[in-house]
């Protein structure tokens, strides 16, 4: 397996879990009556905390909203129908190019505007996407960096932007810098994938000319997660390092 394909697998890997919170987010947008009624049932149980867990709930509610209409903005910008969970590819190249251009910035915007939130981590990663979309690697890895500082430490959220640095890091050639991200990215208990991110940081590893490291992260893997199925590529790199 060469290397261009385990960057690639690692990204559509990336794509799908940002797929689930993309839908997530557009139906927001799109369902702004039972988002009401959610945030109703929020302020009629604020009576019943504290008036500091409100306001952060509020808060929270307020930056996942902002988000979710930018999203929306942007999917309308690239033509697509309501209710639509991909963004389809305007025929007219320029326009594309135009609203990438502008909703890179339009993401930055609100995710500094709502610093230190996961919505923010959300808003900082798609800008980062559609910078690599537009051919700006550098300001794509700047993004996701600043994804993983508005991330919470311990939070799903930072796994994500984690990953999608990582991933990042690896389309640059910074090996080293890609397996550190994964391998933090690893550690959190709350992302869901944080086993198969072990995994990718240890191919990294090897890539990065550190198979004794790549080597202490299969072996992690194996004791604390005996039953995840490594890639049929991954697991063949496991065995040559143990080969030797």
């Amino acid at each position: 397996m060469s290397r261009r394909d385990d960057s690639r697998k690692a990204t559509e890997t990336l794509e799908e879990i940002e797929g689930v919170l993309d839908r997530a987010a557009n139906w927001v947008a799109a369902n702004p009556k039972p988002v009401l009624i959610l945030l109703g049932i929020i302020l009629g149980g604020a009576a019943l905390v504290g008036g500091g867990q409100w306001w952060v709930e509020r808060q929270k509610l307020t930056a996942s909203g902002a988000v979710a209409e930018v999203k929306f903005a942007y999917f309308e910008a690239m033509g697509a129908r309501p209710g639509a969970v991909e963004v389809p590819e305007p025929a007219n190249p320029e326009t594309a190019r135009a609203a990438r251009e502008r909703f890179a910035g339009e993401f930055a915007e609100v995710a500094e505007t709502y610093a230190g939130s996961a919505a923010a981590a959300d808003a900082w990663i798609e800008a980062g996407n559609l910078r690599a979309q537009l051919d700006d690697p550098d300001g794509a890895i700047a993004a996701w960096e600043a994804a993983v500082e508005s991330a919470g430490s311990e939070s799903g959220a930072r796994g994500l932007a984690l990953a999608r640095l990582a991933a990042g890091y690896e389309g640059a050639g910074r090996w080293a810098d890609a397996a550190d991200k994964w391998e933090l990215a690893g550690g959190i208990d709350g992302y869901p994938l944080r086993h198969q991110a072990l995994a990718f940081a240890a191919r990294a590893r090897v890539e990065a000319g550190e198979p004794e490291r790549a080597m202490a992260l299969y072996d992690r893997i194996e004791t604390h997660a005996p039953d995840f199925d490594l890639p049929p590529h991954l697991l063949a790199q496991r065995d040559e390092l143990r080969a030797r």
